[in-house]
């Protein structure tokens, strides 16, 4: 046992400080797959194939990081004492969390195809391709990518932010 002021902090309560957590950003996850599934399926009509299994992991993912990223950021929406003004920065704050996590790792993983094709590491050209590497992937995933969070995404976020909105930390 750790002790933290005189007290003891038992393993039991650490873990379910970090449950929270841990488990909003499995569920913000799964949500965003699910949205991005639904519009894949039923928006775009693609009925599968392997790509759907890395395009949902990839919004899972996303998801995930963007609410783990969010979560301490939440501490200044819950010092808002308006209800509106606090959903409002909630909604944000789990917004752009989601979308730039997302993004960033489709970055990576737009690097690690495109590698094979860049110029010796840390060499001029290199550092321009990895610019234009994540400039394109960054233009593919606000023109395709972001329609995959609707209409579910949209709604999840604003049921989700509302919900957090309202949670006492």
């Amino acid at each position: 046992m750790c002790r933290s002021e005189g007290k003891p902090i038992s393993a039991g309560s650490l873990v379910t400080g970090l449950g929270k957590p841990v488990a909003g950003a499995f569920v913000w996850g799964s949500m965003m797959a699910v949205s991005a599934y639904v519009a894949l399926r039923f928006g775009l009509g693609r009925s599968g194939g392997p790509s759907i299994g890395v395009i949902l992991a990839i919004y899972f993912l996303g998801g995930a990081c963007g609410f783990a990223l969010a979560y301490p950021f939440l501490w200044f929406a819950h010092r808002i004492s308006r209800p509106l003004l606090r959903t409002l920065l909630v909604i944000l704050l789990l917004g752009i969390f989601t979308l730039g996590a997302t993004a960033l790792i489709l970055l990576l993983q737009y690097r690690t195809y495109y590698a094979q094709w860049h110029g010796p590491a840390l060499s001029r050209i290199w550092f321009w391709q990895q610019f234009y590497t994540a400039l394109g992937s960054t233009y593919q995933y606000a023109v395709i990518g972001t329609r995959l969070y609707w209409p579910l995404g949209a709604l999840f976020l604003l049921a989700t932010s509302w919900w957090l909105s309202r949670q006492r930390r």
